[in-house]
């Protein structure tokens, strides 16, 4: 039997915000870690998802990057996600550009400024295609055609609904393209990224989910403890906020909206965990958090200098 080529390596998931990024990789990795929601970035942080992949000719692994949403805006914690993203493709071995599959001429600009900064090799995704007629994706694909030396591939897909055919299409285009190296980590893993800060995902996709605008935008998410009890897992958490009126929100009348949020929120970290969650959530209320760079580190965002 003749030996499989071994290949690994790291490829950013780049697009701009609410593209599907973080629905493909969940759905490739077929577990819930990257923050999902219908609101434009809700992503803030780079994190890592890991994917072992055998064909007929190549035993691979891919390390995926979900990357905050490419976007421009001048405030400080948008800047933060900005880099995060500008620097996940730098580090990595190829880019997923995932763009919005429409007629529109605004969606194919997003992949135009890709190309403009960005000497990255890539494969192009084209999702959310059942929002297109048949018609309009035959145009869709043709505004692409003009790309095609400048990526190595375009792919139309549905990523919350990804097919077994799309996803190993997908796949074995990227292992192809990947660096001849052993596999960089063990393959039962799914992430490197340590559980804190996927609780912390959870527990701000639980946040999404409970409010409307506003607070999402306004909150974050700090773990302040993790602990190991017999037959269950303690969970301290800290929901940080820019208004008193806004912590009023969270908490609600006789404490009853934190409750409904705290039960979203255990739901789920236990199904992250596999295992039963004891969740603490305290609200504080710190005046113009998400403005203050001392502040974001605290919280976990490392500013590059």
């Amino acid at each position: 039997m003749k030996e499989k080529i071994v290949t690994s390596g790291f490829i950013s998931v780049v697009g701009r915000t609410n593209a599907g990024k973080s629905t493909l990789l969940n759905n490739l990795v077929k577990s819930p870690i990257a923050l999902v929601s219908k609101k434009v970035n809700a992503t803030r942080k780079r994190m890592d998802i890991i994917i072992p992949f055998e064909n007929e000719q190549y035993n691979s692994q891919l390390i995926f990057i979900d990357t905050p949403g490419l976007h421009e805006s001048k405030k400080l914690l948008n800047e933060y996600m900005l880099q995060e993203a500008n620097k996940a493709v730098g580090d990595s071995d190829l880019s997923v550009f995932v763009a919005v599959a429409s007629t529109k001429e605004n969606e194919i600009l997003h992949y135009r400024n890709f190309l403009e900064q960005h000497d990255k090799r890539h494969i192009v995704l084209l999702n959310k295609i059942d929002t297109l007629s048949k018609q309009e994706l035959l145009e869709c694909l043709e505004s692409y055609k003009q790309y095609q030396d400048q990526n190595l591939g375009i792919i139309p897909v549905k990523a919350k609904d990804i097919d077994t055919y799309t996803m190993h299409t997908i796949l074995s285009l990227l292992v192809k393209n990947l660096p001849l190296h052993p596999h960089f980590y063990d393959n039962d893993m799914i992430s490197t990224t340590i559980m804190r800060d996927i609780y912390k995902e959870a527990i701000r996709e639980a946040v999404f989910e409970r409010f409307s605008d506003e607070i999402p935008y306004e909150s974050d998410v700090k773990i302040l403890k993790v602990t190991e009890k017999p037959r269950i897992l303690y969970i301290k958490a800290q929901i940080i906020v820019a208004k008193d009126s806004q912590k009023a929100m969270i908490i609600g009348r006789n404490g009853e909206t934190i409750k409904s949020l705290g039960s979203i929120a255990r739901k789920k970290c236990e199904y992250l965990a596999e295992q039963k969650v004891f969740l603490e959530l305290i609200v504080k209320t710190i005046k113009g958090w998400n403005t203050n760079k001392e502040t974001l580190k605290e919280i976990g965002y490392d500013f590059m200098d």
